[in-house]
């Protein structure tokens, strides 16, 4: 079988795909605002106004800019 060197470790072809895409989801993560706790909860908030509005789950994230 032959191997593919990813940026996260060696890996089979079928598995080189897959595995740069976490690479990717985890690095994204650093993205993500670091928000205190009154923020985290004026986001609940407009995520369960919004919820309650559409009649569908609506989940909110924020990232740095």
């Amino acid at each position: 079988m032959s191997h593919i060197q990813s940026s996260c470790t060696e890996l089979p072809d079928s598995c080189k795909s897959a595995a740069e895409r976490m690479v990717q989801v985890l690095a994204e993560e650093d993205k993500y605002a670091d928000l205190n706790e009154h923020c985290k909860r004026q986001l609940t908030q407009l995520e369960d106004t919004l919820s309650k509005e559409l009649k569908e789950r609506v989940v909110l994230v924020a990232y740095r800019g």
